[in-house]
């Protein structure tokens, strides 16, 4: 064979391989793998979950105090895919909102769901902005709702009750007074048998308010704010029988989470995961178990 064909072919031969195996994973990840997909994110001392349905649908719940968000997408999402399903804002303090603002500037966000909270801080005005500015679908979410992530998940919203914290409500309390914490969304989310209880940074009060109204069994616990001790109480843990407990904390974590906590988990033999020791915390479901992945 001619010697310049021969060296035509070895030019070929590398960039051929790399453009089969990009379309290869790209395949791979456009095609889902009809298993429901939950990462509980490293991010700090602060919370963000990233959902992937069976059907492929993309949800962000919270995003940290940081922009640490947008790496860990970048690692979970096809490099080609640019759009968010569904996001959820769970309250709006600065370490669950602030990565969700870096997704806004970044990412194509179909529909956002919160609560209908009154609050005046920078950070959440400026979500606010964003939101309007990219005219983002927004959903408010009241308990007794049921939001349906594709044909097989579903979300059901336990808290707030309508119009619960909106300063108008609250004849004592203005904008800026309102508490974020006793505004967050707590649902569960049912895929098949398995169901993961998300409870952002509600306290005891919330949780004894839940109690009497909703079946709070689920296999996964997302612990309330951090584990403090304002959160998961006996009672609580006692309605949602957890299998699996999981913290997201951080190292400067401000005493989170609390003995008190640890050791009410370990006694309603629940196992304990901690984003600060084990880092993002990744489970999927087939819809009769969950598995719990190891990094």
């Amino acid at each position: 064979m001619d010697t310049q064909i021969k060296n035509f072919l070895k030019f070929l031969i590398f960039p051929l391989a790399l453009l089969l195996v990009v379309v290869f994973v790209a395949d791979a990840q456009i095609h889902p793998d009809y298993l429901l997909h939950i990462n509980f994110y490293d991010v700090g001392q602060g919370d963000a979950v990233f959902i992937q349905t069976y059907q492929g649908n993309q949800i962000v719940l919270d995003g940290g105090p940081s922009d640490k968000i947008l790496s860990l997408l970048g690692k979970d999402m096809p490099f080609f895919d640019r759009t968010i399903e569904l996001m959820i804002m769970s309250h709006p303090h600065e370490d669950h909102i602030i990565g969700l603002i870096d997704i806004l500037k970044r990412f194509e966000v179909k529909k956002i769901l919160l609560p209908e909270v009154d609050f005046n801080s920078t950070a959440f005005l400026e979500f606010i902005r964003l939101i309007d500015e990219k005219q983002v679908e927004k959903i408010y979410a009241y308990e007794g709702e049921r939001i349906w992530l594709d044909n097989a998940t579903v979300l059901d919203i336990y808290y707030p009750p309508p119009g619960a914290m909106k300063a108008d409500n609250n004849p004592s309390k203005s904008k800026g007074e309102i508490e974020p914490n006793d505004a967050s969304i707590v649902g569960k989310l049912s895929f098949g048998k398995s169901r993961i209880l998300f409870t952002g940074d509600a306290g005891a009060d919330i949780e004894n308010k839940i109690i009497p109204k909703y079946n709070l069994d689920a296999d996964i616990l997302k612990v309330g704010h951090q584990g403090s001790r304002f959160s998961t109480s006996e009672e609580f843990l006692q309605e949602v029988t957890p299998q699996f407990a999981v913290i997201m904390v951080g190292k400067n974590n401000y005493g989170h989470p609390t003995q008190e906590v640890l050791d009410k988990l370990a006694a309603a033999n629940a196992q304990i995961l901690r984003t600060d020791l084990d880092h993002t915390i990744r489970f999927t479901f087939d819809g009769f178990f969950a598995k719990l992945v190891r990094n």
